[in-house]
């Protein structure tokens, strides 16, 4: 197991691997990774997780329980009416940069219950 995989199995998966119809919001897929392991979870516990890339990673998953949306991760006028305004969980694994991060930590932390 890579440490990208232990760090999810140590911190992510125990946030939400008990709450009933989650609804998380990830930044940033990638390799879908941690996008799979969350939508494993949403699947058995009737979630949703919508999750944003730059890149076309459609394919991931053919998940009733996912909703991909291609944009930038700060493009909030885009992605504001698709993601719910009750979220359980907030998974920023996007660009690690301060400027970028603050930017959309503010811009989306209202979604939180």
């Amino acid at each position: 197991m890579n440490d990208y995989n232990k760090k999810l199995e140590k911190f992510l998966i125990p946030l939400i691997k008990d709450l009933e119809k989650p609804k998380i919001f990830e930044m940033g897929v990638r390799r879908g990774i941690s996008t799979k392991k969350i939508i494993e979870i949403c699947d058995q516990k009737d979630g949703k997780l919508y999750s944003v890339d730059v890149d076309d990673c459609s394919k991931i998953s053919s998940s009733k329980n996912w909703k991909f949306i291609h944009a930038r991760d700060d493009e909030f006028e885009k992605i504001k009416n698709i993601v719910p305004k009750n979220l359980d969980l907030i998974f920023l694994d996007t660009i690690h940069e301060a400027h970028h991060v603050e930017k959309i930590f503010y811009m989306y932390f209202s979604f939180l219950k």
